[in-house]
């Protein structure tokens, strides 16, 4: 005959129509996995709200203990190098290692001088965007004025050419 398997009742408490149970380690339970890992710590007295037909439940604090602190590593750790360096046709670095699209060719090392790196485009500030929106704006304004009295052909195609010119400038912003 096969043995009846035992099932631990854990006390739940109600309260504003919430469900709370208290810890699995509240008891001892040597069928449970975690037990001997929580065996060696005193007995958890902690209420976590659980779910209709939730039969047991391992607080967080207990759960802490059984899975311990996370690893973690450094985090980034910069080469030295130029950002986009391994998309780059050709790059030297410092010590004259030089590099076709990532890939090292030993052979050339210390014929070329180091890769200068490019100064970054400054961005522009909300105000100064506005600002320069204003300009062109006022531009596109003269230029429309022009159009309108222009009586040759090369005037109107010229002043055609700059309004295009301006509505990239316009569409760049």
């Amino acid at each position: 005959m096969a043995k009846k398997k035992v099932t631990t009742k854990f006390k739940t408490r109600k309260r504003n129509n919430i469900t709370y149970m208290i810890c699995r380690n509240s008891i001892e339970d040597q069928n449970y996995w975690g037990w001997q890992i929580l065996s060696k710590f005193p007995r958890c007295n902690e209420w976590s709200e659980v779910n209709i037909g939730t039969t047991a439940v391992l607080c967080h604090r207990c759960v802490n203990k059984t899975v311990g602190p996370p690893e973690t590593r450094g985090g980034y750790k910069s080469t030295g190098r130029i950002r986009g360096w391994q998309f780059m046709k050709e790059f030297v670095d410092k010590d004259g290692n030089v590099f076709h699209k990532g890939k090292e060719q030993p052979k050339l090392k210390g014929t070329l001088k180091p890769t200068e790196p490019k100064p970054a485009k400054k961005k522009l500030s909300k105000l100064e965007k506005s600002a320069l929106r204003d300009k062109i704006l006022e531009q596109m304004v003269m230029v429309r004025g022009n159009l309108k009295t222009a009586k040759f052909k090369k005037d109107v195609r010229a002043g055609h050419v700059t309004m295009r010119r301006l509505e990239r400038q316009l569409k760049k912003l």
